[in-house]
């Protein structure tokens, strides 16, 4: 889900980076017929995006997407490679991008499962102290009863029981 996010994220600011040269180099190639002394070309840029209006294509059926391309007979050399150097940098960036997020769920899925392994050890552990918890309380338990028993026994041996002076039988 978070792969094809970043990767549609990438696709659209690449598009549009693209449409956005495709019209300056096209209005730029106009330009360059009546060059301007006073125009830095920074600012033809600037001023051909700021009047591009995209012509209105009809929607087609692609993916809900309106989009139509021109054919390669349509375009210019010089346009043609633009829009092939323009591609090749978008499927490095879309790819550059897929590697991160592969290195990035690869990450989380490490510490994750490191996360998962400390919390089974400490369960683990809590458990082990309290089955300890409970050995020690019925032990004191024990204790303490047999020390009542051997109180009592010394109790009726001082006042006169020699049954209970006897040592204990097994």
């Amino acid at each position: 889900m978070m792969i094809r996010t970043r990767t549609r994220v990438a696709w659209a600011t690449a598009t549009a980076t693209a449409t956005a040269l495709a019209f300056a180099l096209a209005a730029g190639a106009a330009q360059a017929q009546k060059p301007s002394a006073q125009t830095r070309p920074a600012d033809q840029a600037d001023q051909l995006l700021s009047q591009a209006v995209p012509t209105q294509v009809p929607p087609s059926v692609n993916d809900g997407e309106a989009y139509h391309r021109a054919g390669d007979s349509e375009q210019t050399p010089e346009e043609l490679r633009v829009t092939r150097a323009l591609n090749d940098e978008i499927a490095s960036r879309n790819q550059l991008a897929e590697n991160q997020e592969r290195a990035d769920q690869a990450e989380f899925d490490a510490r994750r499962a490191e996360y998962e392994e400390t919390v089974t050890a400490a369960t683990r552990a809590q458990l082990a102290y309290e089955e300890d918890v409970r050995r020690s309380e019925a032990a004191q338990r024990q204790w303490e009863a047999d020390r009542a028993r051997w109180e009592a026994d010394v109790r009726a041996c001082q006042a006169g029981d020699r049954m209970r002076c006897a040592p204990p039988r097994s």
